[in-house]
Parts: structure tokens; C-alpha cells; sequence
């Protein structure tokens, strides 16, 4: 399985851009790509993307001459502006500066399924387009960008709950998918028990959004909303959570090395869980023992 965005150019199916500065493989299988770009000024001949492609520029204001049959021209792309180029669509372009931001992208199959989910169009038609993020896209863009730089777990679940919520957002903004009422479902206690139950007895394994949905009986997209209404945090930081109370139970009761904590709490890099326990408690994990 490819787990790069990927374009077809000529007769070769190629990355998207020569320099990826990082990558999570671990979302191919889930049908989802993120990546972190930065490249020179360079020029790209006429290539289709193999995704449904979502670029944000993050990085300062450039020039580029784009031909496209959607839309053709010099285009300044500023920091916030968002490329959205489809699956199938076509377009050369040269950038006279250079560009850095974050791409994510969708397999088709995948994107299909969670906007009819959602209770939108099967095989909603996506429009190229390089202008203005949307501002909630915008938002979770740079919240994936962060994400993507400082991973919570190796499971990549965080990013993929905020790649979800962007195809939703974005689906809603083109009015693909109906906008939720403010009175939207919260979860039923059960459903709130049962997705507690089965965190608490996998944070030494992988957790994907699939599997919190299926036990609560919804789909990905509502889900999300559901459990935010219900919870008050996201799923991806109610795993988080957990994860990083569990881990301050075992450096206060047990003998476990630092990193042995880390795997028992979803994290296979004592590196990983080092990053993220200081960011939730404020010191390190030998720090907080020690402190005991």
C-alpha cells in the first residue's frame, strides 16, 4: 500500500513533492495521509492527484503560476490559504517562492464513507480550489500541524480525529453534508460506559476511531460530536487523558522503568511519552517520580 500523497505524472505515480519533512504511514491503512511539505521555488509539469488533497500554506506569502482547467494564473499563496485539489483533477504549477505547510489526504473510498456517514451525498463532487481556508478548516488544519509535530501517542489517534472533523468541516462548508442542530445527540450512558470500559483496558494497544464509534453504534463523524456534547473533550484527548492518568498510577505505585510506563500506556518510544507526559504534567516522568 502507498502511504504517501501521491500524483500521477506522465506514466508514473510519484510523491507529491520531492521533500516531505514528515510523514505518519501508520494512517495509511485508515485511508488518511498526513504530511509536513517543504520545498524550494521549483516547477511541477501537469500531475493528478491519486487523493483528495488538502494543502495549508503555513510558511510566508509566495507567487505561483498555476495552469489548471479549473483555474489558471499567477496566485499569491498566503500564509492560511487552502489548495484543495480532488482526486482526479489536474494542474501544473511553478512557485516562484518558497512553500511549507501541511497536507492531508483522504483515499476516496474512505472520504465516500464518512460523508455519506454523515448523511451527505455519495461520491460528493470536490471542487479545485486555492483561496482563503474557511476559518474552522483553517483552525483544525494548524491543529493538525501541531498534531503531526508532537504525535500525543504512536497510535496517531489524535490525528486522526482531527483529520475527521476537517472532512466534515470542510463537507459542511460546501454544504455536502447537513449542518448539525444545536440540539444534536449526546451519547446515551451506556454508550458513554462502554466507550470508558474498552479505553481503560487498550492503553497499552493501538486505538483507532473506528472502533470507539462501532462500540458506541455511530459513525465516525457523529460520534465525534456526540462525544465532545457528552464528554466535554474529544475523544482523541479523553484517550490522552487516561493514558497520562495511568501513567502517573504507575510511576507513583510501581517499580516500572520509565519507558516500560510508557508501553503500558501506548507510547512504544520512551522519547514519545517523555514529550507528552511533560506537556500534561508540567515535568518530566523521572522529575514527577522523584518528587514523590
Amino acid at each position: 500500500m502507498n502511504d504517501s500523497i501521491s500524483v500521477r505524472q506522465g506514466s508514473k505515480i510519484i510523491p507529491i513533492v520531492p521533500n516531505v519533512l514528515l510523514r505518519h504511514p501508520g494512517l495509511a491503512a485508515r485511508g488518511v495521509h498526513v504530511e509536513r511539505h517543504a520545498i524550494d521555488p521549483m516547477e511541477f509539469p501537469e500531475r493528478e492527484p491519486q487523493q483528495h488533497n488538502l494543502y495549508l500554506h503555513t510558511g510566508p506569502a509566495a507567487r505561483a503560476e498555476v495552469k489548471s482547467p479549473d483555474f489558471s494564473g499567477i496566485r499569491w499563496v498566503r500564509p492560511g490559504s487552502l489548495w484543495v485539489m480532488p482526486q482526479g483533477s489536474r494542474h501544473g504549477v511553478r512557485f516562484e517562492g518558497p512553500m511549507q505547510g501541511i497536507a492531508l489526504a483522504f483515499d476516496p473510498a474512505r472520504f465516500d464513507d464518512m460523508v455519506q456517514s454523515a448523511g451527505g451525498r455519495h461520491s460528493t463532487a470536490i471542487v479545485q480550489s486555492l483561496a482563503a481556508s474557511p476559518p474552522k478548516v483553517e483552525h483544525l488544519m494548524r491543529a493538525l500541524d501541531h498534531e503531526s509535530s508532537e504525535p500525543s501517542t504512536h497510535d496517531h489517534f489524535g490525528l486522526e480525529c482531527i483529520a475527521t472533523a476537517i472532512a466534515l468541516a470542510l463537507c459542511q462548508h460546501a454544504a455536502a453534508t447537513p449542518r448539525p442542530s444545536k440540539a444534536c445527540g449526546r451519547l446515551a450512558p451506556k454508550q458513554i460506559r462502554a466507550v470508558q470500559a474498552y479505553v481503560a483496558d487498550h492503553l497499552k494497544q493501538s486505538i483507532t476511531l473506528a472502533e470507539l464509534s462501532a462500540i458506541a453504534g455511530l459513525s465516525a463523524f457523529h460520534f465525534l460530536r456526540a462525544f465532545k456534547q457528552s464528554v466535554g473533550v474529544t475523544p482523541g484527548q479523553y484517550v490522552l487523558n487516561r493514558r497520562m492518568d495511568h501513567a502517573r498510577f504507575l510511576l507513583e505505585t510501581s517499580s516500572l522503568s520509565i519507558a516500560e510506563v510508557g508501553v503500558h500506556v501506548g507510547f512504544a518510544h520512551a522519547s514519545h511519552f517523555t514529550r507528552a507526559f511533560r506537556k500534561a504534567a508540567g515535568v518530566a516522568p523521572s522529575n514527577f517520580r522523584n518528587s514523590l
